[in-house]
Order: C-alpha cells, then structure tokens, then sequence
C-alpha cells in the first residue's frame, strides 16, 4: 500500500505526527514507537525448534524497525533529517523531533488552552468538523499535561453555535450534571444539525415547486384564450383604428369649416352694408345653411353653398 504524506517542516508537525502515526500502524511498526514492543528475549538454554521461532520473531521484529525509521526520515525535509541522522533507533529518532517541534514550556500549554478556548464554528461548517479541532486541542494540551476537563469541552461544544441551535442549546442547559458530557452533548448535536439541514432542503423544493407551479398556470391562461373574446379583441382593434382615422380627417374638416364661416362672415359683412339703416340682423352662434341664407345676398339666395 503506496501512502504519501506531507513532508515535516516548521509548520506542520502536528498533522505530520498523526499522519506518520496512522502510516505505522499500518505497517504495524506503532507499537514500537510507543516502547509497547520491545526485543523479544532470548530464554537460555532454547535449542532446535524454539531457537528457530526465537530467530524467526527478532527478525520481524528488526524488520518492523527498520521500516519504522525509514518512514520517519523519508517523511522529513533535508533541513529536519540532519537532525536525526546517523540514529537507526526509531524511538529515539521521534524523541528527537517531538522535543525540537514541541518544547515543554509553559507557553506552550497557554497557547493551546487559548486556542481551545477561542475555537469557534467557521460558517457553513460541520459539527463534526468542528468538534474533531477541538478534540486535536485538546489533545496536545494533554501532551504538555494540563489535560481539559470534560465539563469545559462540553461547554465549548455549544459555546459558539449559530442561532438555528439555540433551542437545542437551552434543552442542554436544563441536562442535569451528570448528564452533561461531551460525547453526549456532541450526538445531540450531530441529530439537531441533520434535522436542519433536511427541513432546509425541504423548503428548497417546496420553493421550487411553486415555482414551476406558478409559471405553469401562466401558460395555461394565455394559451387557453376564449375565440369570443379573441374576436371581442379584434373588434375593439378595429374600431380603435376607425377612430384613429376619423380623428385624423378632422382637422382638414375643421379647416374648412373656417374657410367656409369666414366666406360667409365676410358675404354677410357686404350685405349689411346695402342694408337700410334700422334693419335688425340676428347673429348665430353657428353658421348654418339656413343663418347663410338670411344674411347672404341675392346671388347667394340663388345659389347657395353648402360646407
């Protein structure tokens, strides 16, 4: 199995020792790292068979070995593997970086209760994610001995949650002490966090099917027209432009009707001056064929115009 990690360098220790940790275990060398194995012992006076099983196991054991240092020099950049170069022993070779990486100072330890403490939920991350940093904290506080209690981890959970948890929030507050673990705290949760995410979905389709439902009536309305109404409408149109025609012959009308009026004004004017004096001429208010003919001349009384 060809695993490929990333190689150690200033920054990245911590998620290079749990990969280099997950790397020997699968070649079974871990437990050698952690002074678990040791060398088997040869019991004296072993002959024939049990010297052969003796042999057999120092040789896997050796074997084991070997590839457990290789993995942790092979897994270090340049700078890093001087540090530990000329060592076969792998213990001693891990020693060597956790002790360069991982001084043991108090600072140190208020760095990572600092970090614990401020850790909060990124937007649009898991519980899970979140509670899996805090458990990496947590962890190297325990490396640098000042462990977290359970009660403040609990705490932390459901310190910086978004406002969709606070109903869950407040049924956790009213847990009794001994209820109040972090595991606990975590599946509860876990189960809040997949309930919203399926009411949000949800809501997505029902949103989305009143879509598709709104813009399918629409099309039915304006297919499904009524061949009266189209014919209504049609009507309508027509007439509107009839109207649109009349309105635009009206002003050439109009203009004759001023020609006319003033034809006749002026036909009336001269007719009033043949007049007798004291003669009573009654004005219109529109000039009429009949009005004309009153006020007009003789030549006009014979021949009348009409507009």
């Amino acid at each position: 199995m060809d695993i490929s990690i990333e190689k150690l360098n200033a920054n990245n220790y911590s998620t290079w020792k749990e990969d280099v940790k997950v790397v020997l275990m699968e070649k079974d060398s871990w437990r050698i790292i952690t002074e678990e194995e040791k060398v088997p012992d040869k019991l004296s006076g072993i002959e024939g068979e049990e010297e052969r099983t003796y042999k057999k196991l120092l040789k896997d054991y050796n074997l084991r070995k070997d590839r457990a240092y290789s993995v942790i020099y092979l897994s270090s950049e340049k700078e890093y593997r001087l540090l530990i170069a000329g060592i076969d022993d792998p213990v001693k070779a891990w020693k060597i970086l956790e002790e360069h990486f991982r001084p043991d100072s108090r600072a140190r330890a208020v760095g990572f209760t600092d970090e614990f403490f401020s850790c909060r939920v990124c937007p649009d991350e898991d519980i899970g994610i979140y509670a899996a940093r805090l458990k990496h904290i947590s962890a190297q506080l325990a490396d640098c001995d000042k462990p977290i209690k359970d009660w403040y981890h609990a705490f932390q959970l459901i310190r910086y949650l978004p406002p969709d948890y606070a109903g869950i929030v407040k049924a956790i507050y009213r847990w009794k002490d001994e209820d109040f673990k972090a595991d606990k705290v975590l599946s509860e949760l876990l189960a809040e966090e997949a309930r919203l995410k399926q009411s949000k979905k949800d809501q997505e389709v029902l949103a989305c099917q009143a879509k598709i439902n709104s813009s399918r009536s629409l099309k039915v309305i304006t297919r499904k027209i009524p061949s009266e109404n189209h014919d209504q409408v049609e009507l309508t149109s027509k007439v509107k432009v009839r109207q649109r025609k009349n309105q635009k012959r009206r002003p050439r009308s109009f203009s004759r009707k001023r020609q006319n009026t003033s034809f006749v004004t002026d036909a009336n004017a001269s007719a009033t001056t043949s007049l007798p004096p004291g003669s009573l001429i009654q004005r219109p208010h529109r000039a009429s064929a009949v009005t004309r003919t009153r006020c007009s001349t003789t030549d006009l009384l014979k021949e009348p115009r009409y507009p």
